[in-house]
């Protein structure tokens, strides 16, 4: 599990979970809280990252509507503001899979069984390749005589 993963995990058993129980739509935390609970040391600046990553609001279902502290936003007392958007998100969502592919993006991979079928993509160029001549006629190296080039023994 990664660190932001930890981060997510924290955050979602020890804050979001029981602000939807209680109802509430908005919670904060500080990042010092976050990982000193964690029982970290000098990954301050990785908690704030994780916290304000757009990633960990998708996969919380939280959305972060204010964030105080130092200019550098990299210190213990950084806190974060969140809105609960999704109230029935579980807990097997950190950590989970991407989201759906939408666009051109959902035919990635719908090749893919054709590719298996000829041994793989390489063997599959690899038989492209060894017949690519057979359609050429048959060229030998250019001879610049035969070419108006002329030779250098003149």
């Amino acid at each position: 599990m990664t660190y932001s993963e930890q981060v997510a995990g924290f955050l979602l058993n020890g804050y979001i979970e029981p602000a939807r129980e209680r109802g509430m739509t908005n919670f904060e935390v500080r990042a010092g809280e976050i990982h000193s609970k964690l029982g970290w040391a000098r990954r301050i600046p990785l908690v704030c990252a994780a916290l304000a990553s757009k990633k960990l609001q998708h996969k919380l279902g939280v959305r972060l509507t204010e964030k105080t502290g130092p200019p550098s936003g990299q210190s213990s007392t950084v806190t974060f503001r969140y809105e609960i958007l999704d109230r029935q998100l579980s807990q097997t969502n950190v950590g989970a899979s991407r989201p759906p592919k939408q666009g051109l993006l959902s035919a990635c991979g719908a090749a893919a069984h054709l590719y298996k079928q000829v041994g793989g993509g390489d063997a599959f160029l690899s038989s492209l390749r060894a017949g690519f001549g057979q359609f050429l006629p048959d060229a030998s190296p250019l001879n610049p005589i035969e070419h108006g080039g002329g030779s250098r023994d003149k």
